[in-house]
């Protein structure tokens, strides 16, 4: 006489099929590695169908992909009712729960495909990697399907508590910006259900939206504070790099990585792979723009850090000492972003109208354009921007020297 299947008996019943007396068709199938549920019914036609449903593991943690008794009946009872109302039933392809991917196998197959692809985004795709995978360091072997909104939450919480030391509610914000393309990924590849970034709230600044903007005389002290940063050779190419970041108004790392070579006839050119918004970026520099990057060889930096041919570091560290050098706190190097574009939207002609207008300060912020007229507007401004950046440089010029006594930026020693 055939054992009941029960939920305890799935542990130890023998190698065999196993027919349950609940739902017709539906057996449990066990072999000398696996467990197996398969339903067997007529389908459309008459023609005898198959479907494997699932897989039983013995013990299996919480959260797998292993199919107990309950979950099987309730499978194959959804596809016996698609057969009676004569609906089609689609056979989907199940994965064992030991073959599932873990978080980190995940993290591994979205990096060959972007690597593969050579698509936009490799520049930060290794900061991107490291960021993720340190975060989720205690979920790295956990199968990707089981890592849940809970524990999104615990890592996000736990880089915003100070996560090796280097937590910050920003780096909690940066951590699930890095997070979110990949599980986006993964979600349209049916290796999760959801991308649980985009239902997660975020903990930090990013959630506040910065608004400091530099006044006349911060940017004045500031400028004068950043030739006094001579600890070493790489604390004056900061300097230089802060200087230049106030009249030209770029990100900081698209700044930093500038070489020699990248600036031809006066203009900088950022190419795709190099921009935040992957798109090719051209920009005439002013003279007092140009004064900062130095001379070099084309493929040396214009900011080059200790070792070389490697990019400045120690940021957080420079920035402390133009701090207490010139007394201004409570800005960030973003922040001179924001300032140089606000003043530009400030500064107007002898009609009191705008000097520089709105989109020209856009397309100098290399920003998209929204809506119906990305479909139409496709000018690039080269020469209203490069006039933006000359009103512009010029009205920092008078900034920096309306307060007497400013150390002058031309005829500098080597390195400043």
């Amino acid at each position: 006489m055939a054992t009941k299947l029960t939920a305890v008996a799935l542990d130890t019943l023998p190698e065999g099929i196993h027919k349950d007396h609940v739902v017709p068709g539906l057996s449990f199938h066990v072999g000398k590695k696996r467990r197996t549920w398969v339903l067997r019914y007529l389908g459309q036609g008459g023609r005898q169908a198959t479907d494997k449903l699932g897989n039983f593991v013995p013990r299996a943690p919480e959260g797998s992909l292993s199919m107990g008794l309950a979950s099987a009946r309730e499978r194959a009872q959804e596809i016996l009712a698609r057969v009676e109302a004569g609906v089609p039933v689609a056979q989907e392809k199940v994965a064992h729960p030991k073959d599932a991917l873990t978080l980190g196998q995940l993290f591994n197959a979205y990096e060959k495909m972007k690597r593969a692809k050579a698509t936009k985004g490799l520049k930060s795709l290794d900061e991107a990697l490291r960021t993720v995978r340190r975060c989720c360091a205690d979920y790295i072997d956990l199968p990707a399907h089981a890592f849940s909104k809970a524990d999104l939450k615990a890592a996000r919480d736990k880089a915003a508590a100070g996560l090796r030391k280097k937590g910050s509610p920003q780096m909690a914000d940066r951590f699930m910006d890095y997070l979110s393309p990949i599980l986006n990924w993964a979600a349209k590849e049916d290796h999760i259900d959801l991308n649980l970034v985009s239902v997660t709230h975020k903990v930090g600044p990013g959630l506040v939206k910065r608004k400091r903007v530099l006044s006349e005389a911060e940017i004045r002290k500031v400028w004068a504070a950043t030739f006094k940063l001579d600890s070493s050779p790489e604390a004056r190419v900061y300097g230089r790099l802060i200087r230049f970041l106030l009249c030209v108004p770029q990100r900081k790392m698209e700044a930093a990585t500038i070489r020699h070579g990248d600036i031809i006839d006066g203009q900088w050119r950022i190419r795709e792979e190099d921009t935040k918004s992957s798109r090719e970026h051209r920009l005439k520099l002013p003279a007092l723009a140009l004064e900062q990057l130095g001379t070099g060889k084309a493929d040396e930096l214009c900011f080059p850090g200790k070792f070389e041919g490697k990019t400045l570091g120690g940021f957080s560290k420079f920035k402390t000492a133009l701090d207490e050098l010139s007394g201004v706190v409570g800005w960030r190097q973003h922040d001179l972003r924001r300032s140089a574009t606000t003043w530009m939207q400030e500064m107007t002609g002898e009609d009191d109208m705008p000097a520089i207008p709105q989109e020209v300060v856009s397309a100098i912020m290399n920003h998209a354009i929204k809506g119906a007229d990305a479909h139409y507007l496709h000018a690039t401004l080269a020469k209203p921007k490069a006039r933006a950046l000359e009103l512009w440089c010029t009205e920092l010029d008078r900034i920096i020297k309306a307060g007497g006594n400013v150390i002058p930026y031309t005829n500098l020693p080597s390195g400043y």
